[in-house]
């Protein structure tokens, strides 16, 4: 009989053999597992520790490999085959590795960037989606951005691309800015003067042989992200007793009044006195000069002639006019018309009424080029009544450096109109009538005013082929 503690001590033995066996026996089987990291036979240096390679995790690899062979993602770099095909190497990606395309990314997604001069922003597939060569600086404030205009009148405007991409006028028309939905940028409240209706694109053009008429109680403002071309028309003149656009916020120059003329509107200059029934110039008073408006916070536009008298007012006033281009150039190639209304002829024996002051045009840009025509003349005074006849009416501010609008023609004795506002002189004056019974003429209203603006550094290409009044000084607005 075996005694028991033999027995126990065989089985012991064999448990130790068995295991020695099974450990044995797996280092044969399994001899490039790397669960540690580490892979000790030089034949096969490479541990696959996700299986990426070979498709086994924690196995150890062959150095050799597939030449050029993409395998994945590791940390924020590409791991590959190189391409000589003798090891494995990891290639930084500056934009960040894409595990799913198992490329590195072209930049680092979802941000920008300048390069000099260059902007480029990145967007989350890890591809540039946007690069534009900044007019002005390249900025790193904040977000990259092209720095941008921060416009007289809207100073935020720039501040948000448009959400529409670019404008071009097929086909002449009109644009009414009382109504909202013509406003596509928004109505910005203005302290001290109408609202402000903003049309805002990526890119403007009104192409010649076409004309953009705009209509409307609120001024305008046509803003382009980048280049605004106008090689067509854009008018914003008054026609006859109807305003502008944001034009007639104030009334300058006496009323008609019976046999008594009125007075043209003052704005840039004075208005033309309007006649009466003995004196050439000896009616209404013509409004007084008024203050340059680029020193005002709100845009508007020309005043209209006549003060209370009955609530009948004379000439309109012409318009204001903003063009913007927050990043790019405005361009003017064509014409822009800001011109006064002609005053109304005299009827049921009164005299006749004042012509309207011209109005406002702003042009601002990261770059400005005018070789076009610009105007803002007052409107000729309309003429008196004789006996039988109404008055004829006076001219809408003339488009011409050379030439004014006329005043209302006497007719059959009654008293001419003045002729409105040119360069730098005043509205002319209304005169006397020539018979018994007929009426005098109104005076003519004063010229309105044409602003550029540039970035400080910016020099702008003022050359018009035809301009009236004088361009102001370039002034300068900031960026950001």
């Amino acid at each position: 009989m075996v005694d028991s503690r033999v027995l126990v001590y065989r089985r012991h033995v064999r448990r130790v053999l068995w295991l020695l066996l099974v450990l044995g026996a797996c280092e044969a089987d399994n001899p490039r597992n790397c669960e540690d990291g580490v892979c000790s036979d030089p034949a096969f240096p490479v541990c696959d520790s996700d299986g990426a390679i070979g498709g086994n995790p924690h196995t150890c690899v062959p150095a050799a490999c597939e030449a050029g062979r993409i395998i994945g993602c590791q940390g924020s770099g590409l791991y590959w085959c190189n391409a000589d095909g003798t090891a494995y190497e990891t290639i930084a990606c500056a934009g960040g590795c894409d595990a799913t395309l198992k490329r590195c990314n072209d930049c680092v997604p979802d941000t920008a960037n300048c390069s000099g001069n260059l902007l480029e922003r990145c967007g989350s597939s890890g591809t540039v989606e946007h690069s534009e060569t900044c007019k002005l600086a390249c900025s790193t404030t904040g977000v990259a951005h092209c720095e941008h205009l921060v416009p007289r009148y809207a100073p935020d405007i720039c501040d948000a691309d448009a959400t529409t991409a670019d404008y071009t006028l097929t086909s002449s028309g009109t644009v009414d800015t009382s109504l909202d939905n013509n406003c596509n940028g928004g109505v910005i409240s203005q302290t001290g003067g109408p609202a402000l209706c903003v049309l805002h694109y990526g890119t403007v053009s009104i192409p010649m042989g076409k004309t953009l008429k705009v209509t409307g109680t609120r001024s305008f403002a046509l803003v382009a992200d980048h280049d605004l071309m106008v090689a067509g028309v854009i008018d914003v003149s008054a026609d006859r007793g109807t305003n502008g656009p944001g034009g007639g916020a104030t009334l300058s120059g006496a009323s008609f009044y019976l046999t008594t003329a009125g007075g043209g509107a003052g704005f840039h200059t004075a208005g033309g006195n309007g006649g009466n029934a003995t004196t050439d110039g000896g009616g209404g008073m013509g409004g007084m000069a008024m203050q340059n408006p680029s020193a005002l916070v709100a845009l508007t536009g020309g005043p209209q002639s006549g003060a209370t008298s009955g609530g009948i007012k004379g000439g309109g006033g012409g318009g204001s006019l903003a063009l913007v281009s927050c990043r790019g150039t405005v361009t003017v190639t064509g014409v822009l018309d800001a011109g006064g209304g002609g005053g109304q002829g005299g009827a049921l024996s009164t005299g006749g009424r004042g012509g309207g002051g011209g109005g406002y045009i702003v042009i601002q840009g990261a770059g400005v080029g005018i070789t076009g025509e610009i105007y803002a003349n007052g409107g000729g005074g309309g003429a008196g009544q004789s006996p039988a006849i109404a008055g004829v009416d006076g001219e809408d501010g003339s488009r011409s450096a050379t030439v004014a609008a006329a005043g209302g023609a006497s007719v059959s004795g009654s008293g001419q109109g003045g002729a409105g506002g040119l360069g730098l002189a005043p509205g002319g004056i209304g005169l006397r009538p020539t018979m018994a019974n007929a009426t005098a003429g109104g005076g003519g209203g004063s010229v309105g005013f044409l602003q550029t603006y540039t970035p400080q550094g910016v020099t702008p290409t003022l050359m018009p082929s035809s301009v009236s009044p004088p361009l102001e000084p370039n002034g300068t607005v900031p960026t950001r």
